[in-house]
C-alpha cells in the first residue's frame, strides 16, 4: 500500500510572554512576597494557551490519521472524531475573554471543518486506504481530496492565526513563533 501524504498546514503559536505588570510589595519580615497581578492578562494568556493546546492536540490526531494504513485507519479515524467532539464541546462551553470572541469562533469553525471532513468526504479515502492495489483513478481521488482539504484547512488556520494575533494585541500579550 502506498503511504498517503496530506499537506496539513500548521499555524501554531504559543504564548511566549507571561510578563505581569503590577507592583511588588514585600510584607513584614521580607520572607513573604505578594504580587498584584493583572488578572485580565493572566486570563487572556490562559485562554490563548488552552486554544493552542487544543489545536496541537487535534493536529497530532490528524497526523496519526493521515499516516494510517489499512490496519489502523478505523481506530485512528475514531480517535480523531472523538478528539474533535471533545474540542467542540469544550469550545461551546468556553467563554472568551474580552477581544477573544472571534478567536473562539474561528477555532469552532476549524473544528467543525474537521468534523465535516472526517464524517463525510474522508470516508471515501478510508475505503481506498483499505484496498490492496490502487488504480490511477484512486490516486486521482486521493490527490484531489488532499489538495482540497489542505487548501480549506490552510484558509481556516489563517483565520485562526489572524484572530489570535488580534486577540493578543487587544490583551497586550506577546505571541512567540514555534
Amino acid at each position: 500500500m502506498r503511504p498517503l501524504i496530506f499537506l496539513s498546514s500548521l499555524f501554531l503559536f504559543a504564548c511566549g510572554s507571561t510578563e505581569i505588570t503590577g507592583t511588588q510589595e514585600v510584607s513584614g519580615n521580607d520572607s513573604i512576597t505578594e504580587f498584584d497581578m493583572n488578572e485580565n492578562k493572566l486570563s487572556a494568556v490562559d485562554f490563548n494557551n488552552e486554544m493552542i493546546f487544543m489545536q496541537n492536540g487535534i493536529l497530532d490526531q490528524i497526523d496519526a490519521l493521515f499516516a494510517s494504513d489499512s490496519t489502523n485507519i478505523d481506530l485512528n479515524l475514531e480517535n480523531t472524531l472523538f478528539e474533535v467532539e471533545l474540542n467542540l464541546t469544550s469550545l461551546e462551553n468556553m467563554k472568551a475573554p474580552d477581544g477573544g470572541e472571534q478567536f473562539l469562533e474561528n477555532m469552532k469553525a476549524l473544528m467543525n471543518f474537521y468534523k465535516t471532513e472526517f464524517t463525510g468526504p474522508f470516508n471515501e479515502i478510508v475505503v481506498l486506504l483499505k484496498k490492496a492495489e490502487w488504480t490511477k483513478e484512486d490516486d486521482r481521488k486521493v490527490k484531489e481530496f488532499d489538495e482540497r482539504f489542505a487548501a480549506d484547512e490552510f484558509t481556516l488556520n489563517e483565520e485562526v492565526s489572524l484572530s489570535q494575533t488580534e486577540f493578543a494585541k487587544a490583551n497586550n500579550i506577546q505571541l512567540e513563533l514555534p
